[in-house]
């Protein structure tokens, strides 16, 4: 069996013990030992476990601490070979622990000298499971009794358990090993995480504790302020240009309350010549903040992932000043304008979670454990953030891997340009075989061998359609990166791509439109100059026919009074009364005179209204409203009378409006003396007369209970000598030279009416 440690002082007792002990000569019988050694109780009671063994390896004595440690009882051991009672056990074939054992009790009969044997692996029967066997692991030592002649009369044989602090190193080992593995595909992975933030077309950056100082920045986002250092420096200091900007205030938020913060189509402003000017660029951008935590689970970062998009931004602001301006001539062009305006705000929207793994390796194996086991959820959970950053981004993102370009990673948004395609695991010509030739296909072959990055915009790639296999044309903007492994080399390509189809057709259409509107224009022009043209013709025509009014109207007084003045004398020279020759000559002098003054009103009318069409804003003042009906109505009171009518005038005290005196006059008198020519037989006049003043206007309206208009009449009401009613006396004239005074100040007049009802007539002056 193993043996324990074995120290001078014990050797000494056991060999001064063993001295005191009368020893059986040569030819005495091994029977006589055996009877001699158990009557000695002070072997049993020595410390440790020890057996005595004869120089053929039978049990001679046994001590108590043996038969705890071997768990067999003593007399089972007494006058037994030693490697028989603890046979090999057959289920560990490679634990030779007789053999060694034999070896080490040989060599000290051999040499008499004691022997400390190695650990050693020796598993013992396990008494609880015949068949069985307990692993054990054991430190052993042999040690030679001498007699008088210095020959070898027996050997102690001592072992001390070593089982559990071997076991012990074993789990240590294993952890230990577990450890470095986990440590080893952690830092793979880290690096791989960052090769690929570096390689990533997209600016990303992280920020570290409360200050924000940069702990990573990859090269699209250190382009943005060229070679001036950002690393282990605070943005504040980093770059001082964004003071008075939102983004200091934006980064603080998001580390105080964990809450990540979507930026779109931001303005941010840099300093990226380094020029140190005040004028500058203006650049927009869409960006996340999201929140880094420890393994604590406290916030200790923040990490940016940002796009620029100025120069959809600035498209967008063209295409809407475009809009703009062709609103008014074309409605169609506009909706056409504003889908593609819509389709254009539809832009990238992303987020990522990193986090650092940073951990010491000197506590105990249960904390080791403990570590390996954070390090490795670390590392999952960087893996799932970094599959989570490309499947939920909003771009469509591939990541093709080797020389054949097969389909490694396909987000949704990618999967969505080819719906029912089976695309991972596959090359990209098996998948896409439409694009074999294409310059897209050359381009990720040229980046895959050169490593330079390739952007298109507006590409025209034909793709069969889902629905028929018919080829269809659709456009695309894409970025093409090569990937590097851990050695730099070049293993696959990411791309970053968005559909532009409906833009790109949105805008061949508008530039369609565009051509067809400037045809039209062209045409207008041509159209506007006939009609200028035509227009001052027109005015030349109506300069002409007003003069021709007025000159007609004020030459033809002269021959009417002149008439009028023979018919005067020709009543003065015929006999009075019965005298006359001829009772029908008073009756054709009585008719002379109703034409002569029917013609001078006529006459003054026309004067009237060339007067008005001469003078088309006569100077304004303010008058008051109530005054001027007041005067009317006095001036209509036989009228009232005679038609038994009722007046109510209701005006707004202290109510002005800015006119003419006389016109004011003129168009009240023209809608009070309508209202009672032109009332209902049938009934007595009932005349309504109100003024106010609402928003910055004055209205004044009159409300009558008369004959009313159809729909058809009050198309004709404004014409000018056009008469609706003949039963009264009348020229046509007066409601035109009231909508002329009105519009002529800038006013409007307008009116209700239903027939065998009644008539409103509104007048709306400016203040």
């Amino acid at each position: 069996m193993p043996s324990s440690r074995t120290n001078g002082s014990v050797l000494a007792f056991r060999t001064s013990w063993w001295g005191r002990v009368p020893m059986p000569s040569p030819i005495q019988s091994a029977a006589s030992v055996f009877d001699v050694l158990p009557q000695l109780p002070l072997f049993n009671v020595l410390p440790g476990a020890n057996l005595v063994l004869t120089p053929d390896l039978q049990i001679a004595a046994v001590s108590d601490g043996y038969v705890a440690v071997s768990l067999v009882p003593r007399a089972e051991l007494l006058g037994q070979a030693l490697l028989e009672v603890f046979p090999d056990n057959p289920a560990a074939p490679t634990a030779q622990g007789s053999r060694s054992l034999r070896a080490s009790l040989e060599q000290v009969l051999a040499t008499s000298q004691p022997h400390q044997m190695a650990p050693l692996r020796y598993d013992i029967p396990n008494p609880a499971a015949p068949g069985q066997f307990l692993e054990r692991y054991w430190q052993t030592c042999n040690t030679p009794l001498l007699d008088a002649q210095g020959q070898v009369q027996y050997l102690i044989h001592s072992v001390q358990d070593i089982t559990a602090s071997r076991l012990a190193e074993e789990q240590l080992r294993e952890s230990q090993a577990r450890e470095y593995a986990a440590y080893a595909e952690a830092n793979r992975q880290r690096a791989q995480l960052h090769n690929v933030l570096e390689q990533a077309p997209a600016m990303i950056c992280i920020f570290e504790g409360p200050q924000h100082i940069f702990q990573f920045v990859n090269p699209p986002y250190q382009a943005l302020v060229g070679r001036r250092p950002l690393l282990g420096r605070p943005i504040a200091d980093a770059m001082p240009e964004l003071t008075g900007q939102p983004i200091f205030s934006l980064l603080d938020r998001v580390y105080q309350t964990g809450e990540p913060y979507h930026a779109t189509e931001m303005l941010v402003q840099l300093d990226h010549d380094n020029l140190g000017v005040h004028d500058l660029e203006q650049r927009y951008y869409n960006f996340i903040y999201q929140a880094r935590y420890n393994l604590q689970g406290a916030i200790d970062g923040i990490m940016v992932f940002a796009y620029e998009v100025t120069t959809q931004v600035l498209t967008r602001y063209q295409v809407q000043d475009l809009n703009e301006e062709l609103a008014a001539a074309n409605e169609e062009l506009r909706a056409t304008n504003e889908e593609f305006l819509a389709a254009n705000t539809d832009l990238l929207r992303t987020q990522q979670q990193l986090q650092q793994f940073n951990q010491e390796l000197d506590e105990l194996v249960a904390a080791r454990t403990r570590e390996v086991q954070a390090a490795r959820l670390l590392a999952e959970r960087q893996q799932q953030q970094l599959e989570r950053l490309f499947m939920q981004a909003p771009a469509a993102v591939c990541i093709l891997s080797g020389p054949e370009l097969v389909y490694e990673l396909v987000n949704p948004g990618y999967q969505q340009l080819f719906p029912g395609r089976l695309l991972l695991r596959r090359p990209i010509l098996a998948a896409l075989p439409e694009i074999a030739g294409h310059a897209v296909y050359r381009t990720l072959r040229q980046v895959y061998e050169t490593g330079i990055m390739h952007e298109d915009l507006d590409i025209l790639i034909r793709l069969a359609r889902p629905s028929d296999g018919a080829l269809e044309d659709r456009y695309f903007n894409y970025i093409q990166q090569a990937r590097y492994d851990e050695q730099g080399q070049i293993d696959g390509v990411l791309v970053f791509a968005f559909e532009v189809t409906e833009q790109v057709r949105a805008r061949q259409q508008m530039q369609t439109l565009n051509e067809e509107m400037a045809a039209m224009n062209e045409e207008l022009q041509v159209t506007n100059e006939a009609l200028n043209s035509s227009n001052a013709q027109l005015t030349r025509t109506n300069v002409d026919l007003d003069n021709f009014i007025y000159t007609a109207s004020h030459d033809l007084k002269a021959p009417i009074t002149n008439i009028e003045g023979l018919l005067l004398a020709l009543r003065e020279q015929l006999p009075a009364g019965e005298a006359q020759p001829d009772e029908l000559v008073p009756h054709l002098l009585q008719l002379m005179q109703g034409s002569i003054e029917r013609f001078q009103a006529t006459i003054s009318q026309l004067t009237d209204i060339a007067r008005l069409q001469r003078a088309h804003a006569p100077l304004a003042e303010e008058v008051p409203v109530a005054a001027a009906v007041e005067a009317v109505r006095l001036d209509l009171e036989p009228l009232l009378t005679a038609a038994a009518a009722q007046l109510t005038v209701e005006v707004a005290p202290g109510l002005c409006v800015s006119f003419a005196p006389q016109n004011l006059r003129s168009v009240v008198y023209n809608l009070l003396s309508n209202a009672i020519k032109y009332h209902a037989p049938n009934r007595p006049p009932v005349i309504v007369l109100r003024a106010a003043r609402a928003d910055g206007l004055v209205t004044l309206a009159v409300q009558d209970n008369g004959l009313g208009l159809d729909a058809q009449q009050q198309t004709q009401l404004y014409g000018i000598f056009r008469r609706l009613h003949t039963h009264v006396a009348g020229t046509g004239v007066g409601l035109y030279m009231v909508k002329r005074m009105v519009e002529n100040a800038g006013g409007t007049i307008a009116v209700q009416s239903e027939p065998n009802v009644g008539t409103t007539f509104t007048v709306t002056f400016l203040a």
